[in-house]
């Protein structure tokens, strides 16, 4: 007799989901070198549980047209972007990957 096989939930992008994160909110310490030409915006992003939403999280950032530098801190959920961007762009990106997110004035 075989035992069925249960498809577990691997959250966003087939992540592991284990909720560690050690990165700063700070813009020196994520490790973000903004010029001060450039604009820096910060997201409250919701749904990250672990690494994998991280990663997928900063390379759906990076791909709007205008982002230079990404860095996403799993434990206070905020997403910094430095670049010429518009932050609709960069909400309705996560969006459309399942992360809502909302621009912090």
């Amino acid at each position: 007799m075989t035992t069925p096989k249960v498809k577990q939930d691997q959250g966003h992008g087939g992540c592991c989901c284990t909720g560690k994160s050690t990165v700063s909110t700070n813009e020196h310490e994520a490790g973000i070198d903004r010029p001060e030409s450039l604009p820096l915006q910060q997201l409250r992003v919701k749904g990250a549980h672990c690494g994998g939403c991280v990663k997928n999280i900063e390379q759906t950032l990076r791909s709007v047209a205008g982002v230079s530098e990404v860095s996403m801190d799993l434990a206070t959920g905020i997403a910094s972007v430095v670049g010429i961007v518009e932050p609709n762009d960069l909400i309705e990106a996560l969006d459309r990957v399942g992360f809502p997110a909302a621009a912090i004035n």
